[in-house]
């Protein structure tokens, strides 16, 4: 039997995000593929209870749970500071990280306890999400021959090109530095794909996201539009847009659903909006649904809703952003459009051609099925560990 090390900032009982998505059905292909695997996460990123705790374990995702502090517990500022902030001080030496780079948020002490877990148990692979965390295995002596694996999803220069005092040139060189001590590279979109195989040419594998085939339910439309985004810098961009320039060019007398704590963003005296903090299983708003849309200004990486989208047979109206990461532009159930006025054409469009609107239907669930189910991704994820199902 084959093991696993996966480290995952996050909890994926929290459901609330593309990662967590990811995370769930990695962790769901290992136990499909009888693999045992040991789960590590952070206490802070992942907002971790003891009930959440007990619901991972109830789930059987994973042989071990480990939840580590990013820092010892602080008792004693003295003592604190004599063991342990200056062995810290002198470990961030050590790493000699580029300044003005994207942050590294393997700390001393997180690097110790997952030290403490590589000495007691021997890995066929071991697999680290976030370029954040890539210290965890730099220079490591007690990896003992396991392949080592980046779970990249994302390119993080890109998302903190803009923070105060990055350099651009220093934090992708660092960023490339990171990613490439790993055995293999794995990238969730396809330009990402493309960009780390430019200097990593036989490591890079395109292990994009991937999702359970559902059996769409065709129902008379309650929504004609449905949104789902979580609060991100992004989307509150992304929904201003389309309130305040593409709503106005709607009917007045459309349904529009919108799941998700991007609600916070949302006034609520706009009229014929259907809005649902929280969903815990969305199959049933596609079913109810006609259009999705993801109005995405900014931000890089594929998009979950997309995806969700074209599995329901639903068309997706949206600004070239809804189609980054994934292969191909065109054919794919998406109608792209940058400004507010085609933008609401192309909503209007769908709405109001049966025939276009099956067209497009009928391209995102064929596109869905050759790229982000569950088998397409299954016999990427094999390839990639040298499995036989």
């Amino acid at each position: 039997m084959k093991k696993v090390l996966y480290f995952f900032p996050l909890n994926p009982a929290d459901r609330n995000s593309g990662s967590i998505s990811r995370a769930l059905g990695l962790l769901n292909y290992f136990r499909d593929r009888s693999m045992q695997v040991d789960f590590i996460s952070k206490l802070h990123w992942g907002r971790y209870t003891k009930e959440t705790i007990e619901a991972f374990e109830k789930a059987t995702l994973a042989t071990n749970l480990w939840v580590l502090r990013r820092k010892p517990v602080k008792t004693n500022s003295l003592h604190y500071f004599f063991s342990y902030k200056i062995k810290h001080i002198l470990f961030e030496k050590k790493l000699r990280r580029a300044k003005h780079s994207i942050p590294n948020h393997t700390t001393l002490h997180l690097r110790d306890q997952f030290d403490a877990i590589l000495q007691k148990n021997k890995y066929d692979y071991i697999i680290i999400s976030y370029a954040y965390w890539a210290d965890l295995i730099r220079d490591n002596p007690f990896l003992q021959h396991a392949v080592t694996i980046i779970d990249t999803h994302d390119l993080l220069t890109s998302q903190h090109q803009h923070d105060p005092g990055i350099n651009i040139g220093a934090a992708m060189g660092d960023e490339l530095q990171r990613v490439g001590q790993f055995d293999q590279i794995w990238a969730i979109s396809m330009e990402e794909t493309y960009f780390f195989k430019q200097f990593f040419p036989g490591k890079v594998h395109f292990i994009t996201m991937m999702k359970d085939d559902p059996m769409p339910e065709p129902k008379p439309a309650e929504f004609d539009l449905i949104y789902v985004a979580t609060h991100s810098p992004h989307n509150q961009r992304s929904v201003k847009w389309f309130l305040d320039e593409v709503y106005p060019l709607l009917p007045a007398d459309l349904n529009i659903c919108i799941i998700g704590n991007i609600l916070q963003h949302v006034p609520q005296n706009i009229p014929n909006i259907t809005r649902i903090e929280f969903a815990g299983k969305l199959d049933d708003y596609y079913n109810r649904s006609s259009v999705s849309i993801c109005p995405m200004l900014s931000g890089t990486g594929i998009k979950i809703k997309v995806i969700e989208a074209m599995a329901f047979g639903l068309p997706v109206v949206c600004t070239t952003g809804g189609i980054d990461g994934i292969p191909d532009k065109s054919n794919n159930g998406c109608l792209v459009a940058n400004d507010a006025k085609s933008f609401a054409g192309n909503i209007m469009l769908l709405l109001n051609n049966d025939t276009e609107y099956k067209k497009q239907s009928e391209l995102g669930r064929a596109y869905f099925k050759k790229h982000f189910s569950k088998t397409a991704v299954y016999a990427d994820l094999d390839k990639a560990l040298n499995i036989t199902p």
